[in-house]
């Protein structure tokens, strides 16, 4: 009986750090997945008008860079800069500023597997950019 307890006690803590270290990974996935959406949407404020609307629009990164042959997890990301924002379309009147300014979105994509399931894990971050926005400070034009 003792032997029993004890395996039924041994599963049930292996399970334990199985389930820990598989939330750790999927906790760590995510917050890289964050930290490349920061990035993509803060190099939008200091990308100039042109560059805004020619930048590529696809984007890959991996979860470790610098990790060589095994870097871990790749993110597949989109960026797009549509003519408006959503919510100016829809004002009356119209306001003046609104062919000045674009809607960023930024999404990124990345799986893994949970045995034989595969597992789609989708971001996505929004921001908006002014034609005289802070890259006109930044590089020193105006209109």
């Amino acid at each position: 009986m003792a032997v029993a307890i004890l395996g039924v006690t041994a599963l049930a803590l292996f399970e334990g750090f199985s389930t820990g270290w598989a939330t750790v990974a999927t906790v760590r996935e995510d917050l890289r997945a964050t930290q490349i959406l920061t990035q993509k949407t803060e190099a939008v404020r200091l990308l100039t008008w042109a560059e805004l609307t020619n930048c590529p629009t696809t984007f890959e990164e991996y979860y470790y860079p610098l990790g060589g042959t095994n870097s871990g997890v790749m993110y597949y990301g989109t960026m797009s800069a549509t003519g408006t924002a959503t919510n100016l379309t829809d004002a009356i009147p119209k306001p003046l500023y609104a062919n000045d300014v674009l809607l960023v979105t930024v999404d990124i994509y990345w799986t893994n597997n949970i045995g034989n399931q595969v597992l789609v894990h989708h971001r996505e971050a929004q921001t908006l950019s002014a034609y005289d926005g802070m890259q006109s400070y930044f590089y020193g034009y105006n209109r």
